[in-house]
């Protein structure tokens, strides 16, 4: 994070158990949110320089976290996401997006918003329709959704 000046940082795939910030390099403080299988697990790392500006952090899943930083500009909120796959249930991809959108919602309008995650899409070759959005570079098939 130093070499790249980046102050913030989204992580996935933590697996980490708890919930509770930690020190993991000088001046580098790791939010998370893990549960007892250390399956999943979402994270957001912050530099010393915007950790005394974190006003709340909370954590509504293994995989959603949120954290809302005061800035000269305004209220700065970032979410850290991790989509369930292909393989999971289509109970627990409603129940995610249901959260997801919960969070988004209770954001407030003023506040400046970043979500980073994995939303684990596969998005292939064919733009049809996506011209504007999609460079056609992707994989060879889309991901199917179920």
């Amino acid at each position: 994070m130093k070499r790249r000046t980046i102050r913030i940082l989204c992580l996935q795939e933590t697996r980490w158990k708890g919930s509770k910030p930690v020190e993991i390099a000088d001046d580098i403080t790791l939010f998370y949110d893990g549960v007892e299988t250390k399956k999943n697990g979402v994270a957001i790392a912050v530099d010393a320089s915007l950790k005394d500006h974190i006003s709340s952090v909370t954590r509504v899943s293994d995989r959603i976290i949120l954290l809302r930083i005061a800035t000269a500009e305004g209220f700065w909120t970032v979410v850290s996401v991790y989509a369930p796959q292909c393989g999971c249930t289509k109970m627990e991809k409603a129940t995610f997006y249901e959260e997801l959108d919960d969070v988004i919602r209770s954001v407030p309008k003023s506040d400046y918003l970043t979500i980073g995650g994995d939303f684990n899409g596969h998005v292939g070759r064919d733009r049809t329709g996506f011209e504007r959005m999609h460079g056609g570079r992707g994989l060879e098939a889309v991901t199917e959704r179920e």
